[in-house]
């Protein structure tokens, strides 16, 4: 493993691990290779590992959900429910947060999760491959 210098971070340097075994085995040269974190639950668990990985590292993250495009307090929905509050009002990001922090959304259902080969399969029959999977799908799923 070689570690290439990234961006300047006030007066500390944060740095991106480049596998370089990786580059080899696929021909790439003078391409920095990106690990890929994919996390499936976009709830409170999900969006705060996004938060403290993005704080932390330059990887690609992706968060797949099939509940909803964005996050939102679900403990303040009854409050919505009941004309007190809007929508908008429960979202504790805006919707450019995303963006801003380079964390790709995926809406759709996972119907497979193939360890050995890292790759997710949504019921859409999109692929998704991953270097680290974080499940964080609480403990029922819920629909609204």
């Amino acid at each position: 493993m070689r570690f290439e210098k990234g961006i300047k971070k006030k007066s500390s340097f944060t740095y991106r691990q480049v596998d370089t075994r990786y580059q080899k085995i696929n021909g790439l040269k003078n391409q920095t290779y990106m690990e890929h974190i994919v996390i499936i639950g976009n709830g409170i668990a999900g969006v705060t590992a996004a938060r403290h990985i993005r704080k932390n590292s330059d990887k690609k993250i992706t968060i797949v959900s099939s509940e909803t495009e964005y996050f939102f307090s679900r403990t303040a929905l009854m409050y919505v429910y009941m004309g007190h509050m809007k929508f908008n009002h429960i979202q504790p990001y805006e919707n450019w947060f995303w963006k801003k922090n380079r964390i790709d959304l995926v809406k759709g259902f996972v119907s497979t999760v193939h360890h050995a080969t890292k790759k997710l399969h949504l019921k859409d029959g999109q692929t998704l491959e991953y270097d680290t999977l974080i499940i964080a799908t609480g403990s029922k799923s819920n629909k609204f």
